[in-house]
């Protein structure tokens, strides 16, 4: 079985559409005259710093999305103040009656840690080794998460403006500061202009689909994520140091708030963190449909779980490496709470033995269908208290989404697919992506189906040496590739959306 088998064959005729005015060897020849223009635009967008989470560029880098979109032919640009980070809005009219509404992120994760072996911020082109053979690649924060999809896409409308006059439909364009935070402003927003945006067919959110060896891997659906921080102080607890750490001599007759956040973080799982032991927290979910485990069946014959261990620096599964429908479905449908960070005391280099008077964690739980987010915090607090450790502090951090799905049989979905197969690829289906992207405020209040993906691969999102690749081989798709992609698939859906 392979992707084939999902594919709906749709046919529309002249008097369904209008895209007989869109020329798409034009568009595409202006992607191959501009490729050095495209890459400049690229490298502009990615060295403009937009850490949300330091409040670093943000408003530089949504002026310059805005003036980008003018760039590329937009018809009317807004910037959107919101009670948080700007939302940069815009139109662009096509030349059919269909509308697509593309949702980007502007902003990234910090850029400061350890192990960056080229500058965070310089967008260097770089020689690359893969998997899939030799490429070169633009090493930079947001390379793949997912301001280089963003520029991208612009590069597509831009060639479609210049060597067409217009893109092949009528293009909705949203792009957020505030993802990395958890979007706490985008549903307010998606409300409060909801005329506007309820014009759209359905949502695109563009994103480089190709592993390192050259697979297409297509996501249907994401996961919801939570977000929350615990605290254990030794004030809160009447017990231990109370306002500052003492001397860790005093261990002998003092308790440690420390080992009681770890002891508490202990009730809560079994087996490393992989079985959860609070109350009601399976409760909800619903097992796969029979469309995803016919999903899983043809994913489990292709997935290539070497290839995942090496791009990811991972040795080992919690299941056996063969067992891969089993890892597909603990993958697509697993729910985690896992632990992001903890710290209290002295961490610097040296030693300085203290016990510390407080300690505090982060916490990210992921959600599948049907858990909702609002019930997970609840949850956990109600389990401290049965336990015991009613004083230990749970803070959500940011608002967090819910998960969100599309059937594969999405006329969206079916214009990404066909689009794949024209130009050569079989892409693994999933039914789900572990990571998290607030498709939720689209679907549920709009009420628009949604896709996602593309050609082209970049890599190591949150991580050091985050990149995306702009000159492939025989297997990985170019920058340029990545465009005309993105072009076609505009034409496909335009013909049935």
């Amino acid at each position: 079985m392979n992707a084939g088998n999902f594919y709906i064959r749709v046919q529309a005729s002249s008097d369904d559409h209008m895209s007989d005015a869109f020329d798409r060897e034009r568009a595409f020849a202006r992607v191959d005259k501009d490729k050095s223009k495209h890459i400049s635009r690229v490298r502009r967008l990615l060295r403009q710093p937009s850490s949300s989470q330091e409040d670093l560029g943000i408003d530089d880098c949504a002026e310059l999305v805005g003036d980008l979109y003018t760039e590329v032919g937009c018809d009317a640009v807004e910037i959107v103040e919101t009670k948080g980070n700007p939302i940069v809005y815009g139109i662009c009219k096509g030349t059919s009656d269909s509308t697509l509404l593309a949702y980007f992120m502007y902003d990234t994760m910090p850029f400061t840690e350890p192990g960056w072996k080229h500058p965070a911020m310089g967008a260097k082109m770089v020689d690359m080794t893969l998997p899939s053979g030799k490429v070169k690649a633009i090493v930079n924060r947001g390379a793949d998460n997912t301001k280089g999809p963003l520029a991208a896409f612009l590069n597509a409308m831009d060639a479609c403006c210049k060597g067409v006059g217009r893109p092949p439909m009528n293009l909705i364009l949203v792009a957020e500061g505030e993802e990395e935070l958890g979007s706490p402003n985008l549903p307010g927003y998606v409300r409060k202009d909801k005329k506007r945006l309820s014009k759209a067919d359905a949502c695109y959110f563009p994103f480089f689909g190709q592993e390192a060896t050259g697979q297409c891997s297509h996501r249907l659906g994401v996961k919801g994520v939570v977000y929350f921080e615990m605290k254990c102080s030794g004030k809160r607890w009447g017990r231990g140091p109370q306002e500052f750490a003492i001397h860790s001599s005093n261990k002998a007759w003092v308790d440690s708030p420390v080992w009681r956040l770890i002891d508490a973080l202990g009730t809560m799982t079994d087996d490393c963190g992989n079985r959860i032991l609070i109350d009601g927290f399976y409760d909800d979910i619903v097992p796969p449909s029979e469309e995803d485990l016919e999903l899983i069946d043809a994913l489990s014959t292709k997935m290539d779980m070497k290839g995942f261990k090496r791009t990811m620096k991972v040795k080992e599964f919690t299941l056996p490496e063969d067992d891969k429908e089993g890892l597909i479905k603990a993958y697509t449908y697993g729910t985690t709470l896992n632990i992001d960070g903890i710290w209290g005391g002295y961490t610097e280099e040296g030693s300085k033995t203290v016990l510390p008077h407080e300690v505090t964690c982060k916490v990210d739980i992921r959600l599948v269908p049907d858990q909702r987010k609002e019930r997970m915090i609840p949850l956990v607090k109600r389990h401290l208290r049965k336990h015991g450790y009613s004083d230990i502090s749970v803070k959500e951090i940011d608002t967090g989404y819910d998960w969100c799905r599309a059937s594969v049989k999405e006329p969206v979905v079916q214009a990404m697919l066909r689009t794949y197969a024209a130009n050569g690829y079989d892409p693994e289906i999933w039914p789900t992506s572990g990571g998290a992207v607030p498709f939720y405020v689209f679907s549920r209040i709009l009420r628009i189906p949604f896709t996602m993906g593309g050609v082209g691969h970049s890599a190591l999102p949150h991580s050091p040496n985050e990149y995306m690749v702009v000159e492939g081989n025989s297997k990985i798709a170019s920058l340029t590739d990545s465009e005309k992609f993105m072009i076609q698939f505009m034409d496909e859906f335009s013909e049935t959306g």
